[in-house]
């Protein structure tokens, strides 16, 4: 049976999004393409027919799930963005990996990928820190900013005590406020008042 194009863009978006969760709540290695592909309810033989391999898999899921995150950074004011944060530094996002940022999740299995997903992690990553730097006075601390959230949120994830993981979340909370209320760059003032 043939399919319209749009099923199998589709099916593509659904192994995506089914991939991403299992990954971020797994780890990628953990994630078998027999149980992916059950997860969105398809015999293991149709994976071939959307990847090519499972390295290409991770290669698309490093680019759609950074995506999120930097659709959840683009074109926001400052105040817009501090409720980013917030919710970024939230012991929610902690408990709900499944849901949350990529980079916290992945990055030690993309370290260890192909040169080709490597370079599209990196790719978003330097996108989202330049919408980033349009809210903080130099470009450099937006590299710190997103140092110390997703650092933040692996720690406390490896922690036991709830109030050791919001005392730290709270702290470096407090620091990105901190470095959102210096003198913005001229394009973030530009941004918060239209």
């Amino acid at each position: 049976m043939r399919y319209p194009p749009e099923h199998k863009e589709s099916t593509r978006a659904r192994l995506l999004e089914a991939g991403g969760a299992l990954a971020k709540k797994d780890g990628f290695a953990s994630t078998g393409v027999d149980g992916l592909m059950a997860a969105v309810g398809l015999t293991s033989g149709a994976f071939y027919s959307h990847f090519r391999s499972k390295s290409e898999l991770l290669e698309a899921i490093v680019e759609s799930e950074l995506g999120h995150s930097l659709d959840r950074f683009a074109g926001k004011t400052d105040e817009q963005l501090t409720a980013v944060l917030e919710s970024y530094l939230s012991t929610a996002h902690v408990d709900e990996p499944a849901r949350g940022c990529a980079v916290t999740t992945l990055s030690t299995e993309v370290a260890r990928a192909s040169v080709e997903t490597r370079e599209v992690f990196e790719h978003m990553l330097i996108r989202i820190k330049d919408e980033l730097s349009t809210h903080l006075t130099r470009d450099d601390e937006a590299w710190i900013m997103i140092s110390q959230m997703v650092g933040a949120v692996m720690i406390a994830r490896a922690m036991a005590s709830g109030k050791a993981r919001e005392s730290l979340l709270e702290a470096v909370l407090q620091r990105c406020r901190a470095m959102l209320d210096s003198e913005p760059r001229h394009d973030a003032a530009q941004r918060g008042a239209s």
